[in-house]
């Protein structure tokens, strides 16, 4: 790029005589054209030409470093930002490829305790409908003991009850000469009615 602006610079110094030799004959041309003898107009125009030259020169010798340093420090800038930039990026495309993961985990996390939740919401419910059966059948044996046992207290209880009343009537029937046969008689007929009874 020095070797282009040097190219430049001395191509330009080269056509700096070229250019004001034309301009002033075009200026003398026009001015002889009026009539006009007078010089300043071209002088002022070839001294702005020449003062464009030495400005063009002097920022050439001088300015070209410090430009050339500018220039190569904001393209360092440039540079470190942009790769600042770049690093950036990439962070947030990790962050973003991280964020995405952990959402796929969550979900299959999620699938997997709503799983495990309803497994043990089925696992409970037939636990209780267990407990419901086993607690209804010992209920309703204990309900078969209760009757049974009252059955027997009410078979018992007529038994004896019949068995009062059928002394009551044998002694209130039969006269005070009982013999003794008719006492085992009489037991014997009791104790068979009491074994039918009874089963």
């Amino acid at each position: 790029m020095n070797s282009a602006l040097k190219k430049r610079v001395k191509s330009l110094c080269r056509l700096a005589p070229v250019v004001a030799a034309i301009l002033l004959l075009m200026h003398t041309a026009a001015f002889a054209a009026d009539g006009s003898p007078e010089w300043r107009p071209i002088y002022d125009i070839i001294m702005r030409w020449v003062n464009f030259f030495i400005l063009v020169f002097l920022i050439y010798r001088y300015g070209r470093q410090p430009i050339k340093n500018f220039l190569a420090g904001r393209k360092h800038e440039v540079t470190r930002e942009i790769d600042r930039l770049e690093e950036r990026k990439q962070e947030v495309e990790n962050q973003i490829a991280q964020t995405h993961q952990q959402i796929q985990e969550s979900g299959k996390r999620f699938e997997k305790i709503k799983s495990r939740i309803t497994e043990e919401g089925k696992r409970k419910r037939q636990q209780i409908i267990d407990q419901a059966n086993e607690q209804s059948r010992k209920m309703l044996e204990m309900e078969k003991k209760k009757v049974a046992s009252r059955i027997a207290q009410a078979r018992q209880q007529l038994l004896d009850e019949t068995a009062d009343r059928a002394s009551d009537v044998a002694l209130a029937q039969l006269p005070d000469e009982i013999t003794d046969q008719d006492h085992r008689n009489l037991l014997d007929l009791y104790l068979d009615n009491v074994n039918r009874m009874t089963g």
